[in-house]
């Protein structure tokens, strides 16, 4: 999961991903994703976005998200719990 678009998503900003399986793991509404290399339809996409804008009930949605399955705690206790299984412990 890239760090960065976790970091602009908990500030309420809008994003705009590639169309990747890592990225396609935050419930992000179909329009924020573009295809690889499609130069032009990001292009498309950004215009798109600088007139939508973000709503604060994306805001808050993302927020929640976050918060739930991308805080510091949780990421520190599911690699915990794979150092475990990796030495043979259960978990």
């Amino acid at each position: 999961m890239p760090i960065a678009l976790l970091e602009a998503l908990s500030y309420g900003l809008p994003v705009l991903v590639s169309d990747i399986p890592q990225n396609r793991e935050i419930p992000l509404p179909k329009f924020r994703f573009f295809k690889p290399g499609n130069i032009d339809q990001l292009a498309k996409k950004m215009v798109e976005l600088f007139k939508l804008g973000i709503s604060e009930e994306e805001k808050e949605r993302m927020k929640i998200v976050l918060l739930r399955d991308y805080n510091w705690d949780k990421i520190a206790q599911d690699t915990f719990e794979v150092y475990k299984s990796v030495m043979g412990k259960p978990a």
